[in-house]
């Protein structure tokens, strides 16, 4: 492993140069959204459709169309951008691991990528499923599904998960980097070990305005993105299958297939600025070089742990 013979360059970028280098990124490694995107979203998007399916399938039984139609369809469209937006993170946790390891490494093997990323599996569900808010968004929409729960209720405490995870993620947005790259414990095990709390803190206190913008801006972009590939998706649908706006595919296959793709190039636009992140203010490339030729001249005991290359241990 050569610490200074990156596949990407490692210096400092705009946020326009990370969406083009994004672009080259998955057209160089398409098996991070191919592989690990479609492994990482197949539970979430099972768990969706058992959770919201019903909705289109009993708008579709009805043929009257009316308000309550119009509501229905509303409300599925934003239940379902709303799951997806609160399990991203973890439906991405393979491509991160894949992309953190490709940045060095030719091609990683993905019995290896799965191997280390479910050795801290506990972890990543605890801090992203739980304290993010995608198991209780669940759990809660599961409440009006079996009726419990009025639909009202249910888009209140909605609502509420999705303000607090969108205020944490536009200040804390690399956390599963930081948990699947860096490796940092919950709690501290070890004298020398930095938790995962303390070293979010190290690595965006200093930048929140900037990923406050940073957040605000990407996340136009990703909403228009989104909408762009579903209408354009639907309208293709229209004219070679004479299907129906509404149809069933588009609303069950079309619909979370643009959300899940538009998270996809999220996932590595995300990466790229957590690297961007690093470079600013811990001065990572000149890290990396220092650390390469420390293990020419010494040997490969001075290497960093092979499962977390991308970090290399932080530095604060």
């Amino acid at each position: 492993m050569q610490l200074d013979r990156t596949h990407v360059a490692i210096r400092s970028r705009t946020f326009s140069e990370i969406g083009d280098l994004a672009f080259m990124l998955i057209r160089q490694y398409p098996q991070a959204i191919l592989v690990g995107l479609s492994v990482g979203v197949l539970p979430w998007l099972v768990a969706d459709t058992l959770l919201l399916g019903w909705l289109p399938w009993s708008e579709t039984a009805t043929v009257a169309y009316d308000e309550e139609t119009l509501v229905s369809r509303y409300r599925y469209a934003f239940l379902t951008a709303t799951l997806i937006f609160l399990q991203a993170p973890l439906a991405g946790i393979l491509t991160t691991y894949y992309i953190g390891q490709a940045v060095f490494e030719e091609r990683p093997t993905w019995r290896n990528v799965f191997r280390e990323t479910s050795r801290i599996a506990p972890r990543l569900l605890w801090s992203l499923g739980v304290l993010r808010g995608a198991i209780p968004a669940m759990f809660v929409v599961g409440l009006a599904w079996s009726e419990i729960i009025s639909a009202g209720a249910e888009t209140f405490w909605l609502v509420l998960i999705l303000i607090w995870a969108m205020a944490v993620r536009s200040f804390r947005p690399f956390l599963p980097e930081i948990l699947v790259l860096e490796r940092c414990p919950l709690r501290k095990g070890k004298a020398d070990q930095i938790t995962a709390r303390r070293r979010s803190s190290l690595l965006h206190s200093p930048i929140g305005g900037d990923l406050l913008g940073r957040f605000m801006l990407g996340g136009v972009l990703f909403v228009l993105l989104a909408c762009a590939l579903f209408f354009s998706a639907m309208w293709a649908n229209q004219q070679l299958f004479n299907s129906v706006r509404w149809s069933l595919v588009n609303m069950l296959v079309l619909l979370p297939v643009s959300l899940w793709l538009t998270v996809g190039l999220a996932t590595v636009i995300r990466f790229l600025s957590y690297l961007d992140s690093r470079i600013r203010l811990e001065g990572w490339e000149v890290e990396l070089m220092l650390r390469a030729e420390a293990m020419r001249q010494f040997g490969d005991h001075t290497s960093p742990p092979k499962t977390a290359p991308v970090a290399g241990g932080t530095s604060s």
